[in-house]
């Protein structure tokens, strides 16, 4: 517990209780169901004390028998303190009663303390160590013998001292399992680094002098400190909750150096039980978050100190209850995470422990399921790359329309294949509607085709509204300028008479006629082929108009075809042999060599 001072605990040579004044330690029987209470008491409990703890319940009273010396009775959590004191006072009166209440309990307690039943009334809310320290030494109204105990121990031999190494030896394993279980709760290392070239400190060197000069370096030290020396650092370890960790100067380790020597020592066996019961508590905690292996690091440590104890066997049991259910949350965990080979190990786990099939397999059918969506995104994210203006139309392996009905194939309904479609599909909308803008309305028609043939959407349906509006405002334009040129002949009787009866106006010389530009992707494929585009002329003696009238193989050499014959030239005519001019036609081949 806590210490207020060093005073308390630490004895001078000549201070130093001895062996015999040791074994006359006054016993300190704390009635309680409060740990804060039992922190309270511990700067007041030197080596002159040795207590016990109970909380009033069940066969008590033995807890009690054979023993003199104080009793506390903690009023403010201890329902039944009333009956404690009168059961104190009947049967065992060799032991003073002091109760520690709250200040509005004062008044219910205060004809026991005028009739002498308790021997002091201490009050909760202002209860200091001085004030416990005197409590403890008040005396009982009735004196009897010393303790069997006390004499046993005067007798010589104790049945007790055969059970020095096996405390030794718990010692010993504690020291491991603590560091170990240090390591794995702690998660890193947060002492100082061990200088080099000294020795690292035992379980038992906190608050100890330095080590020996003479002995060589690596050389454990070994605890010297006294029965007195290792209590009065286990009330200090206790205090600050250093019940089980760190590995070194842990309370448990301390209590049971004490009980290597002093197997029959009260304060240190009361000390591990208490210990026992906090840890178990927390190891029961840790096994309702799911964190089975910080319990188990746990129940390693405890068994070695209390290895009876039945709240032991009922942690472990819950231990394995709850094991099936971490092992398979942990492997949803490493599902989730694409950590198969953990996954599987998991399920083998559980598997070997007996668990349901229908869990087992559950795990098993969401292990495929993952594989499948990693394989997938895999096949997902190589068909995207194919979503080009160029490879929009491509039949080929290469393009979106194969990669598509492969993924379909896996699996149609797949968010990530139904994904992959929508997108493709706006991609084919998307260039459709800019083909539209550009006057091309050949190339939009097989884009809106293309994308239809997915399935239909909003914005396939105004894409094809958008198309059809387009048409119509050419097919409008070019009604215009058919009805000029009718006006024209009108106001131009003769020359327009004369004009009718004159033959066709002649194709105008051509003074630019570049050749088409390669496909880059036909060239590569060795695709060849060729392309008949019909065009008009304007009397400025540019192409218009331009339409595919035939194409083999169709859509690869469209439109470089058509940028070919947009762009030639002819010389000048007037806008009567303009209008009068037929349409005009070319055939552009496409051969490899011919370049």
């Amino acid at each position: 517990m806590q210490e207020s001072g060093s005073t308390a605990l630490a004895h001078s040579p000549a201070e130093r209780p001895d062996s015999n004044s040791r074994k006359a330690r006054k016993d300190v029987i704390v009635f309680t169901s409060d740990d804060e209470f039992l922190l309270s008491l511990g700067p007041a409990m030197d080596d002159r004390y040795r207590s016990r703890t109970t909380d009033g319940t069940g066969a008590w009273t033995e807890t009690v028998r054979g023993r003199t010396g104080v009793a506390l009775i903690d009023a403010t959590t201890l329902a039944n303190a009333p009956e404690i004191v009168r059961t104190m006072e009947a049967e065992f009166p060799s032991v003073a009663l002091v109760v520690v209440a709250p200040a509005a309990a004062r008044p219910q307690w205060s004809p026991a303390l005028a009739r002498g039943s308790i021997m002091q009334l201490l009050d909760r809310e202002n209860l200091a160590t001085e004030t416990i320290a005197t409590a403890l030494t008040v005396e009982p109204r009735i004196a009897t013998a010393a303790p069997a105990s006390a004499r046993g121990d005067a007798g010589g031999s104790t049945p007790g001292k055969s059970r020095l190494p096996l405390f030794a030896a718990a010692a010993a394993a504690l020291l491991v399992i603590a560091g170990a279980a240090w390591m794995w709760l702690g998660k890193e290392d947060m002492s100082p680094a061990t200088p080099p070239g000294e020795a690292p400190a035992t379980i038992a060197d906190s608050g100890s002098g330095p080590a020996n000069a003479s002995e060589p370096a690596g050389t454990p030290q070994v605890d010297t400190r006294s029965v007195p020396e290792l209590l009065s650092a286990a009330r200090v370890a206790f205090a600050e909750r250093r019940y089980v960790e760190p590995a070194t100067g842990n309370a448990l380790a301390l209590y049971i150096q004490v009980l290597a020597t002093e197997p029959d020592n009260a304060e240190a066996n009361d000390g591990v039980q208490r210990i026992v019961a906090i840890v178990a508590g927390q190891a029961q905690a840790q096994v309702k978050a799911g964190q089975i292996d910080d319990a188990s690091k746990l129940l390693d440590m405890l068994r070695v100190a209390a290895p009876d104890d039945p709240a032991l066997a009922a942690l472990e049991a819950d231990m394995a209850a709850a094991r099936p259910k971490w092992l398979a949350a942990r492997a949803r965990e490493a599902i989730s995470n694409e950590q198969m080979q953990t996954a599987d190990r998991l399920i083998d786990e559980l598997t070997a422990l007996g668990t349901e099939k229908a869990l087992v397999q559950d795990l098993r059918r969401s292990i495929d399921a993952q594989r499948k969506n990693a394989d997938l995104s895999r096949a997902v994210a190589d068909a995207r790359e194919s979503l080009t203006p160029a490879l929009l139309l491509d039949t080929s392996a290469r393009g979106p329309a194969a990669k598509l009905a492969s993924l379909q194939q896996v699996d149609r309904r797949h968010a990530q294949v139904v994904s992959f479609q929508r997108d493709y599909q706006a991609a084919l909308t998307s260039a459709g509607r800019d083909a539209t803008s550009a006057g091309d309305f050949t190339g939009a028609e097989r884009y809106l085709a293309a994308a239809a043939r997915l399935g239909t959407s909003r914005e396939i349906t105004d894409a094809r509204k958008a198309l059809e509006s387009a048409r119509d405002a050419a097919s409008a334009r070019e009604q215009q300028r058919a009805e000029v040129v009718q006006r024209a002949a009108r106001s131009a009787q003769p020359a327009a008479t004369a004009a009718a009866a004159a033959p066709p106006p002649k194709m105008p010389k051509a003074k630019k006629r570049g050749a088409p530009k390669y496909p880059a992707q036909a060239e590569r494929d060795g695709v060849e082929g060729e392309v008949v585009v019909g065009f008009a002329l304007t009397p400025e003696g540019r192409t218009r108009d331009l339409a595919v009238i035939e194409a083999t193989p169709p859509g690869v050499f469209d439109e470089a075809a058509m940028d070919a014959v947009r762009g030639w030239r002819y010389e000048q005519i007037s806008a009567a042999d303009a209008a009068r001019l037929p349409r005009s036609s070319v055939r552009l081949t496409f051969k490899i060599g011919d370049r």
